[in-house]
């Protein structure tokens, strides 16, 4: 049985360097913590309580997920809306590593239907 130090100590998120060829390079994909998980759950839910609005999930999650070698967050809320100018092709490698790291996929389906 996991005791409550056993717990508090696991508090390394796995990271994942995700090659990016249609921008010449690499970025690292984290895990979110539980922590950062409800944010951009609120983030997603806020959005759509808002209105018929275009919910920029891709760019979400690019921002919530990409982090740098030292497990820093490397996009702040603010770049949303030029994150989700970029080309979505160029984009894919980091979403379905975000997505596969993190369990995702039903859940943001669940949370657009919510």
């Amino acid at each position: 049985m996991l005791s409550r130090s056993d717990i508090l100590s696991k508090n390394e998120l796995k990271k994942v360097r995700v090659p990016v060829p249609a921008m010449g390079g690499d970025v690292y994909v984290s895990e979110m913590s539980a922590e950062r998980r409800d944010q951009w759950e609120q983030h997603l839910i806020g959005a759509k309580a808002k209105g018929p609005k275009i919910i920029n999930g891709r760019a979400m999650l690019i921002v919530f997920t990409v982090v740098d070698d030292k497990g820093n967050p490397l996009f702040a809320e603010a770049d949303i809306p030029a994150i989700g100018k970029l080309g979505a092709q160029a984009l894919d490698p980091i979403v379905e590593q975000a997505q596969k790291l993190n369990g995702l996929g039903a859940d943001i389906d669940d949370i657009k239907k919510n």
